[in-house]
């Protein structure tokens, strides 16, 4: 927006603008591990939510309430929705995402280009990796590895104001402030418009206080921002229900094998095209009706050892049985409920997920010389192990190779959307339909999630967005190819 002309953009975020960098720059592996899959030691960690679903929405599932938020912690995986989810998104967006925007190339591939990955998709990619019959490619990542002892960062709009390995203060771009420390009570609303926001400082004796905008997007993470929109649509409209449906997040589940990799023994049960694959993720997307990605992770924790990380992310479908619900009371901010239920068509994913787990494993079990017996999962709504089971004090304490099945609890992927739809409550303008001034980004705008990490697409409607602003402020817009002129 800055680039756009627009000179005055206030930033505010809850938390404090201290240690800004990514956190596989500023720990070793093994602590950035441990702060991202056991938020509990992580003083940024909150939950501002109460789960009537727990163990969904429970535990692990909260915010990182710091400047940066999420860009500190994700791994830089940039997929684009795939088609068969697009096909519900409002087909001006789907056309300035997919084929030409203002003129130009179109917002994937402008912003894959400056994310410094492949914007093509994936069954037009090379593949480098086979498993049976699954045929995968490098994971697009946006991510740059330095040093010698295994650090890296993945892309963060603080790389505009900041090093990302040494932290040094960059000179970003002008026109746009940073008010941290501070959280959004609530929209201010006038006349039924948007004309600013209430907010309150952290700590003692701290008032609340009102700043005055022209427009107001909310950008606080998926039930953050539905708890401000809940709040506003109901002052607009006091016989609406508090609560906005539709709340999804991604259905992940998997497992993890160690094998020894005995190609330099003599051994030669195992092809040399996985004992010798390099280290790294890989992906490819499953038939549609299984609604899914697969990735397999390999790494060599240590000579002759070989962890498959195998998993697949998959799409739940938006509907009435999740939602997030606020509690209406004389002062904000409201208290606010998270309910998550799984449909059919969401048990339908984790069975078929499940199948694919099976061929996956029984492929590697060949490979390897291992026994494949079927694998064996816990209650998806209740499981023994998540993802955080690879952590060294558990998998480490295995005498068994595995495999080791986990899945994700809901809320715990840190890909929440899907509750201010493009389309319904917000027009192709990522406007509020219904109160003037006011507009929304982030995946809780998503009309569907579809099976991709959503984070290329946050940052493509994020750019699209900054031009409907300034356009909106009488600001020229133009096509840009770099992330810092949107």
């Amino acid at each position: 927006m800055a680039a756009l002309g627009v000179d005055d953009v206030l930033v505010i975020e809850a938390g404090p603008a201290r240690d800004l960098l990514h956190i596989n720059s500023a720990h070793n592996p093994d602590e950035a591990l441990r702060t991202f899959l056991d938020p509990v030691g992580d003083p940024h960690f909150q939950r501002c939510w109460t789960s009537d679903s727990a163990p969904h929405y429970a535990a692990n599932a909260g915010l990182r309430r710091r400047l940066g938020g999420r860009s500190l912690y994700w791994y830089g995986a940039s997929l684009p929705v795939e088609d068969w989810a697009l096909a519900d998104w409002p087909e001006s967006i789907v056309t300035d995402l997919r084929g030409s925007w203002q003129g130009g190339r179109p917002l994937y591939e402008q912003v894959a280009a400056d994310l410094g990955i492949d914007p093509n998709r994936l069954d037009s990619q090379q593949p480098v990796l086979k498993v049976g019959g699954f045929r995968l490619v490098r994971t697009p990542q946006a991510e740059t590895r330095f040093g010698d002892d295994g650090r890296w960062y993945a892309y963060s709009p603080l790389d505009h104001w900041r090093h990302p390995v040494t932290g040094a203060a960059l000179d970003g771009p002008r026109g746009i402030r940073f008010l941290c420390g501070t959280e959004v009570l609530s929209v201010d609303i006038k006349d039924g418009r948007a004309r600013g926001v209430h907010v309150r400082e952290t700590g003692p004796n701290a008032k609340v206080r009102r700043i005055a905008a022209d427009s107001v997007v909310l950008a606080a993470g998926t039930i953050e921002s539905s708890r401000l929109a809940i709040q506003v649509l109901r002052a607009i409209d006091p016989s609406r229900p508090p609560r906005l449906n539709g709340l999804t997040d991604h259905i992940v589940q998997g497992f993890f094998l160690r094998v020894r990799d005995s190609g330099d023994s003599g051994d030669d049960r195992a092809p040399r095209g996985l004992s010798d694959v390099a280290p790294g993720s890989y992906v490819t997307a499953c038939e549609d009706g299984a609604r899914s990605n697969l990735f397999v992770t390999v790494e060599r924790p240590e000579p002759d050892v070989l962890l498959f990380d195998v998993r697949l992310t998959g799409e739940q479908v938006p509907g009435t049985g999740s939602h997030v619900t606020c509690e209406p009371a004389g002062e904000y901010p409201w208290r606010t409920t998270v309910t998550a239920a799984l449909a059919p068509a969401d048990r339908d994913v984790i069975g078929r997920q499940r199948q694919v787990l099976d061929e996956v494993w029984n492929q590697l079990a060949a490979e390897f010389g291992l026994t494949a017996t079927p694998l064996a999962f816990d209650d998806f709504d209740h499981p023994v192990r998540t993802n955080a089971f690879v952590l060294p004090e558990s998998i480490g304490a295995e005498t068994s190779e595995g495999p080791f099945t986990w899945s994700s609890l809901l809320g715990t992927e840190d890909h929440e959307g899907c509750t201010l739809p493009l389309g319904d409550v917000l027009d192709d303008r990522h406007a509020f339909t219904a109160v003037p001034g006011l507009y929304a980004c982030g995946p809780a705008t998503f009309p569907r999630m579809g099976a991709a990490n959503p984070s290329l697409t946050t940052l493509a409607l994020a750019r699209r967005l900054a031009h409907v602003l300034a356009a909106a402020h009488g600001r020229q817009a133009h096509p840009v190819t770099s992330e810092v002129d949107a």
